[in-house]
């Protein structure tokens, strides 16, 4: 089996996965327990906050343990609608990841904000000035992604941060796209920042909320007050160990991983060109491992069916939306013509894929296309 979505999910890495065992079988007490096998169990899951703030340049106080980058996004939502004071407006962008769309969707139904949907360009690049020129003294929040999901092209989340340092508005990224594939810490301004583990060779199941020093925040949920009070529920610290361990090799390694990525997705590129293909990603903006593609004539859910058939796993978009709208709001946001649209795949890599799994997916795509086009 060769898989190529890895913007849905990725496989756990190794050694993280070794060292997680060890907590689920010998060192499994509640970190919240006073005996010596809790105080370990505590002592590990600070440990690991501490390198993890660490290599996100972070304070390890602005570090909160969730379930999922979901989860650490509607916290941040949330919160910052909590503290909006009489304002109502929000800024976002028309290609955000389903989590901050319909959570903005629920709140305007329940607070009756407003939110203010910034279209992409050509590209599928939000441009800055146009989300800078709705910033107004009755905005409370711009929440922005780092990373598209389904194209993988960068946002401009730098120069957005560093127009809202200083002022009294809320600012959250969803960096979920970015460890392992972009450099990402907290030297770029925000309020909050999502991650989610598993995007990162990390287990299913821990997602990381940053919130940085000073910003309000209300509690997600009461109990028994763990995560200093502001979200209690036992923590997950088999997940919590191998997270930090697969974002200290994820980051370790990015360097390395950039370049061969590169050097593979130009080869996927040139192949699907030759076929007729339309590369959807702008290639000059976007991470290495991500690369939107169409062929016009097939549907996209055809290729990936027929790709499947033959042992090979690519996206239609984000894994929560692909048995819905398979992402196609993005490229309908990018103005990108209904037939190419329709006939989309992501083509997602990671770090263990290697030459030999590209070339055989150009092959069999080859085939394909033949097959269906002709």
């Amino acid at each position: 089996m060769i898989y190529l979505d890895n913007n849905a999910t990725t496989m756990l890495d190794e050694y993280a996965g070794e060292v997680m065992y060890e907590f689920y079988r010998e060192k499994y007490a509640n970190p919240n327990s006073i005996h010596s096998m809790g105080l370990e169990a505590n002592r590990a899951m600070e440990e690991s906050r501490e390198k993890i703030a660490g290599l996100l340049k972070a304070d390890p106080r602005e570090i909160y343990f969730t379930g999922s980058a979901t989860e650490s996004i509607n916290w941040a939502l949330r919160s910052a609608t909590a503290f909006r004071r009489k304002r109502k407006k929000v800024v976002t962008s028309a290609i955000e990841h389903k989590a901050v769309l319909n959570t903005l969707k629920d709140l305007q139904n329940t607070y009756g904000i407003e939110v203010v949907y910034v279209e992409p360009d050509s590209r599928g690049v939000i441009p800055a000035e146009k989300v800078i020129e709705h910033v107004d003294e009755d905005t409370y929040l711009v929440s922005l992604m780092a990373v598209n999901n389904v194209t993988g092209a960068i946002q401009p989340y730098v120069e957005v941060g560093k127009f809202l340092e200083g002022k009294d508005i809320f600012y959250l990224i969803d960096a979920v796209q970015t460890i392992g594939k972009l450099k990402f810490d907290f030297e770029t301004f925000c309020d909050f920042a999502s991650f989610s583990a598993h995007k990162f060779h990390g287990p299913k199941g821990v997602g990381i909320l940053y919130v940085r020093r000073g910003t309000p925040l209300r509690p997600l949920l009461t109990g028994g007050g763990q995560e200093r009070g502001m979200r209690s529920s036992t923590q997950n610290v088999p997940g919590i160990v191998g997270t930090a361990i697969a974002l200290e090799r994820a980051i370790e390694k990015l360097s390395a991983t950039e370049r061969k990525l590169k050097e593979l997705r130009e080869m996927i590129a040139k192949s699907v060109l030759k076929l007729g293909g339309v590369i959807n990603t702008p290639l000059d903006r976007s991470i290495s491992n991500t690369i939107n593609i169409s062929i016009p004539g097939i549907k996209g859910e055809t290729l990936v069916n027929a790709l499947s058939e033959e042992g090979i796993c690519v996206g239609t978009s984000s894994a929560c939306s692909s048995r819905s709208d398979g992402g196609q709001y993005v490229l309908k946001a990018m103005k990108v013509p209904e037939e190419v649209a329709e006939s989309a795949i992501r083509v997602s890599m990671s770090r263990y894929t290697t030459e030999a799994e590209v070339k055989d997916f150009i092959n069999k795509l080859k085939e394909i296309v033949s097959f269906l086009k002709f």
